[in-house]
């Protein structure tokens, strides 16, 4: 069967959506397939096919039970050809399963990537000899990705134990670097990459920034009506918020881990149902979830990742319909985030302290090493360590301690019990057949029945954690029934180690001596944090909210807009000359402050409403208070993406400039302005020295360079000297030079100050709410520019110009406006005019008043400036 007979027999379909048949060809091929589609883009047909149309069967790891049912279920509407296993299946189930797979019955597998560690069920695998592993929600086996689950590292020791190389993994969202990690945990050669359509054309993004969320969520409902899922970050804000909806006549309720397994069934066929319209729910809620007419949804809590973002809000609109989505940002969120993020990630003390605690449970000594296997004990260690260790904490740091060769972490491929049965078979017999014990019965029918006659002549090597599913008991009373036929002669039984057990790598050493990878564990931090910050990055964006999730995941679409989000449709942006000089303004902040500050810090100096008396004495103070503090906070964001920027250690929140950036500002800005602005004055004083210089070559005949070369002449202008004492005193300037053009230097050098210095007591007289109009005119800013800086009209900038004039008549308009349009002013200037409205009327309509104006002031400034020179 060819894969598009597949796709008309089992989906109904006659062609593929765009991507699937490419990325199918490649798996069909024997490659490595890694996909990246979002959700609601088939991705599951691009693996389905393959195992559907191959001569065996093939494996389809997901962690989402409730996905694996739905897809089985419609997968086996015209004849059964899948099926899972997972926790929710009785032993005997399990084996139904398994054994019409040998029979061929079966094509596709799902398995929960937990499956994985029990080692009998990889042996039958194993001899099943599946055709391809497909990895769904890929994304989880990467310690980069937003949902890392540490028994999905199983799969690669999985795929080597059953000798399968045929293997292609699947994600609905991944960045580039947690591309790179599951290609390389799954030992992908050659891996054939493809990212498709993250774009959904009927999704509406908008963030609102707001403190009052309940009653942001009724009003939003309201508005844009049901089915609407809330997700919040915390359990108690999913119940608040669907309280304060039931309140005000929302039938809502509330969904979270903490909810019994049977009440969180029902409240997911609820909302399916339609009986419940609004869902208030912990991102434990939706995975699987295939309800396609949400027509709402709402972060109540800025999430920790793009990621999670996009995922959750792909459960809209799935049927195509425009669907809306609003988050609700308020700093507090961050703060949330971050705390997640630290707890996930533990300190130097807490690593060494899990390691001083393992050691002493296993009782051995420094310098000593034991080759036993020493169990983890949580509760032991939660004591000793005098704080809660969470079992990610406990994790990351075993892993930290396996990975600078202290401890060996035991998986369940190397743990096994032994048993053998050493009582004659037919006193076993009548053993079991008088048995008043079910459950004693029941386990050596079990043994017999999965290894035969072999179990009486030699241990057998069993997984307890395999015989505690078949059964549904504990492993505590999986020991106590195993004990008790040891004792009493039937059985032989070794046990193995606890579940979680670690053996020594190494001899014990003084925890103060641990020699540890701490930079990788910083940078795990680090790039959790660099995840937060692009999720504030987007809040705070200006560009496209969709353009944004698509550049984050890598397809790079320079032109794109969605046209339907919240900033496309506002048509608010700044220019790019704007956020340089916004930009400045942060950097040169960051520069003067020394220590660092922290996001709320910078803001209140640049906005001016700081109280730390050290900080108003910052050059910077105020000079953003017209500003919206959003605005300001996205600067400083992008600042961060763009690397100008960057975190103090961990789990500091104040911001420093990066190296390069740092070696660029010295010396300051302001500093770098006043060396521009005498350049500006230097070279204006060298062209009216070559004008003396010029009409002295003329005079004597000589060419200029003999009277005075350029380079000398440069030098005079830089220095200005006004007495023939410091003229002489250049290097290089002699009696004779002076002699021929020595006296003419002085005199206009001596004019040439005296105006500058009147022009600079002059600018220092600029009133203080015009003088960063004045510092905007003097580096070239436009008109457009300026008046969106200062977020001021047009017309009162036009009038803090012409006051500006006045105290420095050389400043140059050229760069407010276009020249031609300006010229155009002049002309019509010169031709004589009664009034402002008909000079205007006479000029297109581009010509605005406030460049007439201003276009006055400068020819009023010009015409006094040439009087004055005149008259002197």
């Amino acid at each position: 069967m060819k894969s598009l007979e597949a796709l008309k027999k089992y989906f109904g379909h006659s062609k593929f959506r765009p991507g699937q048949e490419e990325i199918i060809n490649s798996i069909l091929q024997g490659d490595n397939v890694l996909a990246l589609l979002p959700t609601g883009a088939g991705k599951s047909v691009c693996y389905q096919i393959p195992a559907l149309i191959a001569e065996n069967f093939s494996i389809v790891i997901s962690p989402l039970i409730a996905l694996m049912k739905d897809q089985v279920d419609s997968l086996n509407k015209n004849g059964e050809v899948a099926a899972f296993i997972n926790s929710t299946l009785e032993y005997y189930e399990a084996e139904a399963i398994l054994q019409n797979i040998s029979y061929g019955k079966i094509k596709i597998l799902y398995v929960a990537p937990e499956k994985l560690e029990n080692l009998s069920f990889a042996e039958r695998i194993k001899n099943l000899n599946p055709t391809y592993i497909f990895v769904d929600e890929a994304h989880c086996i990467s310690e980069w990705g937003h949902s890392f689950r540490p028994s999905y590292r199983n799969i690669n020791e999985f795929t080597k134990f059953i000798s399968v190389k045929k293997i292609s993994a699947f994600t609905a969202t991944a960045t580039p670097e947690v591309v790179k990690d599951i290609v390389e945990q799954l030992a992908f050669k050659d891996a054939k990459i493809f990212v498709r359509g993250f774009e959904r054309e009927n999704l509406c993004l908008n963030v609102i920034v707001t403190k009052k969320k309940n009653e942001k969520c009724l009003a939003l409902i309201k508005q844009y009506k049901t089915p609407a899922i809330i997700y919040t970050s915390s359990r108690k804000s999913a119940e608040d918020a669907a309280q304060f909806l039931n309140m005000h006549r929302i039938n809502s309720t509330y969904y979270h881990a903490g909810l019994a397994a049977e009440l969180r069934k029902k409240i997911q066929e609820d909302f399916l149902n339609d009986k419940v319209p609004v869902i208030a729910a912990t991102n434990a809620f939706g995975m699987g979830i295939d309800k396609k007419d949400i027509r709402l949804i709402i972060h109540y809590n800025t999430p920790g990742s793009i990621e999670n973002y996009y995922q959750e809000i792909g459960r809209a609109g799935r049927d195509g319909k425009e669907s809306h989505i609003f988050l609700l940002h308020d700093e507090r969120d961050i703060k949330i985030q971050d705390y997640f993020l630290s707890n996930s990630h533990p300190d130097k003390q807490l690593i060494k302290s899990i390691y001083t605690a393992i050691c002493d449970f296993g009782r051995v000594a420094e310098g000593n090493i034991s080759s036993s296997e020493i169990p983890i004990d949580p509760d032991f260690l939660s004591k000793y360590c005098k704080r809660e260790v969470s079992r990610g904490l406990l994790l990351t740091s075993i892993k930290i301690l396996e990975g600078s060769g202290y401890f060996k972490l035991i998986s369940d491929y190397e743990r096994k019990s032994e048993i053998q049965i050493i009582m004659e078979k037919n006193k076993l017999k009548e053993f079991i057949k008088n048995c008043p014990q079910d459950n004693l019965k029941d386990v050596l029918l079990i043994m017999l029945r999965d290894f035969g006659s072999e179990i009486y002549f030699k241990s057998i090597k069993i997984s307890q954690s395999d015989l505690t599913n078949k059964f549904s008991i504990t492993e505590n009373e999986l020991d106590e029934i195993l004990s008790l036929l040891d004792t009493m002669g039937i059985i032989a039984f070794k046990k193995s180690a606890a579940k979680d057990n670690v053996i020594l790598s190494s001899p014990r050493v003084n925890a103060d001596k641990l020699t540890l990878d701490y930079k990788k564990l910083n940078e795990s931090y680090l790039y959790g944090q660099k995840k937060i910050d692009s999720m504030v990055q987007y809040v705070f964006t200006r560009e496209c909210r969709f353009k944004f999730i698509l550049n984050y995941f890598g397809e790079n679409l320079p032109e794109y807009k969605c046209g339907k989000c919240d900033i496309c449709t506002s048509g608010e942006s700044y220019s790019e000359a704007t956020i340089n000089y916004l930009e400045e303004i942060i950097l040169q902040t960051l520069l003067e402050s020394k220590g660092g500050l922290t996001q709320n810090e910078l803001i209140r100096i640049i906005y001016g409403n700081t109280r730390d008396e050290t900080n108003k004495k910052i050059s910077t103070f105020g000079t953003c208070s017209n500003h919206e503090i959003n605005d300001l906070k996205m600067i400083v964001i992008n600042l961060l993406a763009k690397g100008k920027i960057i975190r103090g250690d961990h789990n500091s929140r104040k911001f420093f400039l990066s190296s390069s950036v740092q070696k660029e500002l010295q010396p300051s800005f302001w500093e770098e302005d006043n060396r521009n602005y005498h350049y500006e004055e230097d070279l204006e004083l060298y062209n009216l020295l070559r004008e003396v210089r010029k009409k002295a070559s003329e005079r004597y005949l000589q060419t200029s360079y003999l009277i005075c070369p350029d380079n000398l002449l440069k030098r005079i202008s830089t220095a200005k000297p006004t007495t023939k004492n410091e003229l002489m005193n250049i290097h290089g300037f002699n009696s004779r030079m002076f002699n021929k053009i020595g006296n003419e230097l002085l005199q206009i050098i001596t004019e040439f100050v005296g105006n500058r210095t009147e022009i600079k007591q002059a600018v220092k007289k600029i009133p203080t709410s015009i003088k960063e109009t004045y510092e905007l005119l003097r580096k070239g800013f436009s008109l457009k520019d300026i008046f969106s800086l200062r977020k001021l009209s047009e017309e009162v900038i036009s009038m803090q110009i012409e006051t500006i004039l006045e105290y420095d008549p050389s400043l140059e308009i050229v760069n407010l406006f276009d020249v031609k349009l300006k010229e155009m002013i002049e002309n019509e200037m010169a031709k004589g005019y009664s009034n402002l409205k008909e000079l205007k009327s006479r000029l297109p309509s581009q010509a605005t008043y406030a460049m007439i104006r201003i276009c006055i002031a400068k020819n009023k400034t010009t015409s006094q400036i040439s009087s004055s020179s005149f008259r002197g």
